[in-house]
């Protein structure tokens, strides 16, 4: 069990991280909603706040679920009758996560990628300034 203990340790962390990235882009895209631009963007950008905000909601559902496994760990909580069925429930979380890994990776390549291409180049320095200093 204790190599359970282990991986759900770093799935937390890898969570949490993935949470903070969000978080970061989230900060991003409010940077530059303060700044005046082509109204016709506004579209798109409320496409990425949509999505960012879908995360946290994915992000969300898997914190509940490795609060469960957390409990199912816990000495108290440990029934080692049933360690097939948490090792399948990790496995299971572990897929998740890997998946919104890719899709997270994805989201913040279209932002970026997105920023770059319509808005100026101090902007974007700005912003991209603002995202490295809350990752320290």
């Amino acid at each position: 069990m204790e190599d359970l203990r282990n991986a759900l340790d770093r799935c937390k962390k890898q969570l949490a991280v993935l949470e903070n990235r969000n978080i970061n882009l989230k900060t991003q895209l409010a940077n530059i909603l303060q700044y005046h631009f082509d109204r016709s963007l506004l579209e798109k950008l409320e496409y990425f706040h949509t999505a960012f905000l879908q995360m946290d909601t994915r992000f969300e559902a898997l914190r509940n679920e490795v609060a469960l496994q957390q409990a199912w760990l816990t000495p108290h909580g440990s029934d080692f009758s049933n360690e097939e069925h948490i090792r399948r429930h990790q496995q299971h979380m572990l897929e998740k996560l890997e998946n919104m890994e890719r899709d997270a990776r994805r989201l913040g390549i279209g932002f970026d990628e997105y920023v770059t291409e319509n808005f100026p180049v101090n902007l974007v320095l700005q912003a991209q300034e603002v995202r490295k200093r809350d990752i320290r």
